[in-house]
């Protein structure tokens, strides 16, 4: 193992090669952030223990892997759903579940590489398919469909995006698909990308948070960090006023879904307002929902 080591040569960023080596290098950042991120994201999702992912941690776990790997001529690392998804099968519950997995498979290639070699690469191709087929098993399809046509549309883009390209070209794909059908359903893109925010606090028990315009994925992230600043943080109980939004999508509805159960978790109550003033898209209890 000792015999393959190599030391990185910069010697491509004093050349012509320049802009290639920029260009790789913020390949290899990008996508492994992403495909990081989303693997966390995804593995919160299905978590029995419904526990969340410290994005923050992980992402500096895996960019100070990287730069060590690096440095001995190793291939670039991230966080893997696969893996992650037969932990989760498997019973697994803490992170000494992968500390023990990097470790033994430390110690295989150090000390019996030779056996490893002995395993033929279509059993391990096979355990690979069987393990993401059941991550892209047709009941998914059906699942995303009774969420909503829409979202089928969102999903199949995405997925021939991300087969006949790359993963950050095929994301990309799919949230532009996504755009342009929030804007179909009347969403200015002003409002996609900039949340219109209300806090209604008279020192009361409970914090009246409204938005307005739009609450779609694009904007979410300030409405979360006000649910956070004003209710989980302080431990209050907050009721969310979203009548006044023409679309509420389903990333939206769907992280209400968890901000709820946030707050149950912490004793605390999430009221969710306005919805009656709404069409659902489809009869799926988080279908996007449209002013009427």
């Amino acid at each position: 193992m000792f015999d393959f080591i190599t030391l990185p040569d910069f010697s491509a960023f004093a050349g012509e090669d320049l802009r290639k080596a920029i260009y790789w290098t913020f390949m290899f950042f990008v996508i492994g952030s992403l495909e990081s991120v989303l693997s966390a994201k995804a593995v919160d999702v299905i978590d029995p223990w419904k526990r969340k992912t410290n994005m923050d941690r992980d992402i500096m776990a895996v960019g100070l892997a990287n730069m060590v790997s690096s440095f001995v001529g190793g291939l670039p690392m991230i966080s893997e759903i696969v893996r992650s998804k037969a932990n989760i099968d498997n019973g697994a519950r803490t992170r000494f579940a992968n500390m023990w997995h990097g470790l033994f498979l430390l110690i295989c290639v150090a000390l019996i590489p030779m056996l490893l070699h002995r395993i033929p690469l279509s059993a391990l191709a096979a355990m690979l398919i069987f393990t993401g087929f059941r991550l892209t098993h047709p009941r998914e399809f059906v699942h995303v469909y009774a969420i909503g046509r829409e979202q089928l549309l969102i999903f199949v883009a995405t997925l021939v995006g991300v087969l006949a390209t790359d993963l950050l070209i095929g994301i990309v794909i799919g949230m532009a698909v996504k755009l342009l059908i929030h804007i179909k359903h009347g969403v200015s893109i002003g409002s996609c990308f900039k949340s219109n925010i209300e806090v209604d606090d008279q020192q009361s028990e409970i914090v009246r948070i409204i938005a307005h315009r739009s609450a779609v994925f694009t904007n979410w992230i300030p409405l979360s960090r006000m649910l956070q600043k004003h209710g989980l943080q302080p431990g209050r109980n907050v009721a969310l006023d979203l009548g006044n939004c023409s679309l509420v999508d389903h990333s939206v509805m769907e992280k209400l879904h968890e901000a709820i159960a946030d707050f149950d978790r912490s004793g605390l109550r999430l009221e969710v307002l306005g919805l009656e003033t709404h069409l659902p898209l489809s009869g799926h209890h988080l279908a996007a929902r449209r002013k009427k």
